[in-house]
C-alpha cells in the first residue's frame, strides 16, 4: 500500500483479446487461491497451476486470510456469475479499508494522488479478466425459452443471429448464420429477406413486416417442437406452420436492450391459458374439446392432427361436431375465425408498443470521419429541442416513459448514443472521452439542423452536458442535469453512498488497474437469468429508489438500460467511471449559460448536500430541490421533471 502517480495516463480499457482455448478457469486460479476457493465456497479438488501462472504465485506467497478469500471470490465469479454479490461484498470491504488507510480526503489528480499499491491483488485481478475475456459472453445465440408468442429467432443488423428456439434450429440447422436461412427459403423469398435487411440497415426502423416461403418441408420423419422444445407428434414443422410453410419477418424495437432487431414469426395463432378460459367459459368446452381445438390453430387436417395427438379421428370427429354446435360455427373456417377474433380483442391482444416505439426514431448520423453515431429522436418535428446525454448504467431507459410528456411540453428530445454505448461506435480513449463526445454532438446537431437547444444531462451524462457546453458555447441555450453528477473534490461525498456503489466509486478512483476485473464480473451477473438480483443491491431496502425500481415496467426499462451498457464490455462504464470520480470542475468553468439542477433529497450516488454545496458556489446554478426522491427521480416523477425541463428550455430559447 503506498502513494503512486495516478497514471497521467489513465488505464486503457483492455482490448479483448481472446485465446482460441477455451480456459481451464479453475486451473488458472493460483495454488494459494484454489485452497482458499475450497473453503470458501465448497468448490471441487483443484489441480496444479499452468506455467503461467508462475510469477503471479511467487508474488502472492504468504497471502493473508482476507486477501485470499477477496482473490478466491473473483476466480469463484469467473466460473459462478450468481456468486457476484459474494464477491463485491469481500471486495467492498477490501477496497474500503484501502481508500480509509490512503488517508486522501483532499483528492488530486497530479503527482500527489493516492493509489492503492497492491501488486498481489492486481494480478490476480487481470488475471480474472483475461479468465472473463477468454470465455467470452456466449457464442451460441441464447434459447428463447418457452411461450407461443415466441419469434423462431431474433436477428441483429447485419442478419446476425442473436436468439433462437429449438423449432427453428429444425427449420434452419442447429447453429444458423444468414447463409443457411436464407439456403432454407424459397428463391424469391431468400431474395426479398436481404433486400428487408439492407432496408433495415439503411434506416433502422420497427414495423416493417414481409412474408416468407420455406423452399420445402423437413424430413417428413422428424418430429416439430413447439417454441419450448417440446415435440408436437411425427408432424413435420412446416405443417404446423400456415400454407405448407409460411413465416413472418417483422421490425420491432429490441425487448432486451436499446436499438431495433428483425424478428421472423411462425404465423400462427397465439394460443394461451387466457384463452383457453375463455372458451370454456363462454362456450362450455370441454378440455379435450379446448385442446382439439388448439391443434386446429396450429395447421393441418383432421387427420394429421389425429396422429400427432394420438388419438382416434372418430372420436375427433365427433368432438369437432360439438365444437361446431356449441360456437355456432358451420365449418372449420368459421371456427378459425372466431378464434382469431378473441385473440385480436380478448386477453391474447398485444399490449400496446412504448411511445418510443410508435412515434420515436433511431438515426445514424454520420461524422464526417468514417463514424456513425445513433442517435433517438422523440416528441414533436417542432418541438424545442432538447439533447438528452445519457448516464453509465440505466442508458436510454427513461426513454420508454416520457414520449407523452415529451408531446404535451413541446420537446423535441435528441438522444446521442455516447461511443461504447449500445450499437454506437467503439472508442478506447479515456481522458479525451468528454471532449470527442462534445464534438461529436456539435457533428449531430448540424445534420439534425439544429441551431440552437438545451442540454439535459441524466446521472453521469451531467459531466459531459458540461463538456458540450463548453465547445458548442452559443448553441447551448442552457444546461438542466436532472439527477447529475458534480465534481468530486472530498472523499466524504462517497460516504453517502450506498455500499455498493461506493466500491463502485472507491475502484474507479483508487483503483483504476482493477475495474475492468470488477466491471466484468459485474456483467457476467448482468448477462446471467437473474439480472434483477444485480440492480436490487444498488437500491437497498430503505432507500427512495428501492420503491421504484418495484415497478415492474421501470425495472425492465433499467434492465434493458443495463444491457445497452455493456453491449460492448467494460469500456463504457470503465470511461465513465473514471471522469465521475474525479475533480472536473474545469468542464464546469468552460461554459456560462444558465444552469438548473433537479435532484433529489435522498439520491444514494450524489448526496443532495454535495449538489446544494455545487449550486451554492455556482452563480448562474439554479437548484429544484425534489423532497423524498433518490436518484430515479426522473423514473418515479417524470411528469413532473420533463415540465421542469420545458419550462426551463422556453425561458432559455423562446424570445421575451
Amino acid at each position: 500500500m503506498g502513494n503512486r502517480d495516478d497514471s497521467t495516463e489513465p488505464p486503457q480499457p483492455a482490448s479483448g483479446a481472446v485465446s482460441s482455448r477455451m480456459p481451464d478457469v479453475v486451473h488458472d486460479a493460483p495454488p494459494e487461491v484454489r485452497t482458499e476457493t475450497r473453503r470458501s465456497h465448497g468448490a471441487d479438488a483443484l489441480a496444479a497451476d499452468h506455467e503461467e501462472s508462475a510469477e503471479v504465485d511467487g508474488e502472492a506467497g504468504g497471502l493473508d486470510p482476507d486477501r485470499a478469500r477477496l482473490i478466491g471470490s473473483i476466480y469463484e465469479v469467473v466460473l459462478h456469475p450468481e456468486h457476484f454479490d459474494d464477491f463485491i461484498l469481500d471486495w467492498a470491504g477490501y477496497i474500503e479499508q484501502a481508500a480509509r488507510r490512503l488517508d486522501a480526503l483532499q483528492l488530486a489528480d497530479g503527482q500527489s494522488a493516492h493509489l492503492l499499491d497492491d501488486p498481489t491483488v492486481v494480478a490476480h485481478f487481470q488475471r480474472a479478466f483475461s479468465l472473463f475475456e477468454r470465455m467470452g459472453r456466449g457464442d451460441e445465440p441464447p434459447i428463447l425459452h418457452s411461450g407461443a408468442d415466441l419469434p423462431l429467432m431474433r436477428l441483429e443488423r447485419g442478419g446476425a443471429v442473436s436468439q433462437i428456439t429449438p423449432r427453428a434450429k429444425l427449420l434452419f440447422g442447429r447453429a444458423p448464420d444468414l447463409a443457411a436461412i436464407c439456403e432454407a427459403l424459397e428463391y424469391d423469398s431468400a431474395q426479398r429477406l436481404h433486400g428487408f435487411l439492407s432496408s433495415f440497415e439503411r434506416a433502422p426502423a420497427s414495423g416493417r413486416f414481409a412474408v416468407l416461403s420455406l423452399a420445402k418441408a423437413p424430413d417428413p420423419g422428424t418430429a416439430a417442437p413447439d417454441n419450448a422444445g417440446n415435440s408436437i407428434g411425427d408432424t413435420p414443422a412446416s405443417d404446423t406452420l400456415p400454407g405448407g410453410g409460411l413465416l413472418g419477418v417483422i421490425t420491432r424495437r429490441n425487448p432486451d436492450g436499446d436499438g431495433f432487431i428483425v424478428e421472423l414469426l411462425s404465423l400462427s395463432i397465439h394460443w394461451s391459458p387466457a384463452l383457453a378460459q375463455i372458451l370454456a367459459d363462454a362456450f362450455h368446452l370441454t378440455p379435450r374439446e379446448i385442446e382439439l381445438l388448439r391443434e386446429l390453430t396450429m395447421g393441418g387436417d383432421l387427420p394429421a392432427i389425429a396422429q400427432r395427438m394420438e388419438r382416434s379421428l372418430n372420436t375427433l370427429r365427433a368432438q369437432l361436431k360439438s365444437i361446431f354446435a356449441k360456437t355456432r360455427t358451420n365449418a372449420q373456417a368459421e371456427l378459425m375465425r372466431l378464434v382469431s377474433v378473441l385473440v385480436m380483442h380478448g386477453p391474447n391482444a398485444q399490449t400496446p408498443a412504448e411511445p418510443l416505439a410508435q412515434s420515436g426514431r433511431e438515426l445514424r448520423v454520420d461524422l464526417g470521419d468514417g463514424r456513425f453515431m445513433p442517435v433517438h429522436v422523440a416528441g414533436p418535428e417542432d418541438g424545442l429541442p432538447v439533447v438528452f446525454i445519457h448516464g453509465m448504467l440505466e442508458g436510454l431507459g427513461i426513454l420508454r416513459h416520457i414520449e407523452p410528456y415529451l408531446i404535451a411540453a413541446g420537446l423535441r428530445l435528441i438522444a446521442p448514443v455516447r461511443s461504447n454505448f449500445g450499437q454506437a461506435m467503439a472508442d478506447p480513449r479515456i481522458r479525451e472521452a468528454p471532449a470527442q463526445f462534445a464534438k461529436d454532438l456539435c457533428a449531430v446537431l448540424r445534420a439534425l439542423e439544429v441551431p440552437r437547444c438545451v442540454i439535459c444531462g441524466h446521472m453521469a451524462g451531467g459531466l459531459y452536458a458540461y463538456a458540450a457546453a463548453g465547445r458548442l458555447r452559443e448553441v447551448v441555450a442552457g444546461i438542466v442535469n436532472v439527477a447529475g453528477c458534480v465534481p468530486i473534490k472530498s472523499i466524504e461525498q462517497f460516504a453517502a453512498m450506498t455500499p455498493r456503489q461506493r466500491a463502485i466509486a472507491y475502484t474507479a478512483r483508487f483503483a483504476p488497474a482493477l475495474l475492468p476485473a470488477v466491471l466484468r464480473a459485474g456483467i457476467a451477473r448482468i448477462d446471467s437469468r437473474d439480472v434483477k438480483a444485480f440492480m436490487e443491491p444498488l437500491y437497498p431496502a430503505g432507500y427512495a429508489d428501492r420503491k421504484t425500481i418495484g415497478n415492474p415496467r421501470t425495472a425492465a426499462a433499467m434492465i434493458d438500460g443495463y444491457r445497452f451498457t455493456v453491449a460492448q464490455g467494460p469500456t463504457a462504464f470503465q470511461i465513465d467511471a473514471w471522469h465521475v470520480t474525479r475533480d472536473w470542475s474545469a468542464l464546469v468553468a468552460q461554459s456560462d449559460c444558465p444552469l438548473l439542477l433537479i435532484h433529489g433529497t435522498r439520491d444514494p450516488a450524489v448526496s443532495f448536500d454535495s449538489v446544494a454545496a455545487f449550486a451554492a458556489a455556482t452563480p448562474r446554478a439554479n437548484l429544484q430541490e425534489k423532497t423524498g426522491d433518490g436518484q430515479l427521480l426522473f423514473y418515479s416523477q417524470p411528469a413532473a421533471v420533463v415540465s421542469a425541463i420545458a419550462r426551463f428550455a422556453r425561458h432559455c430559447l423562446e424570445p421575451g
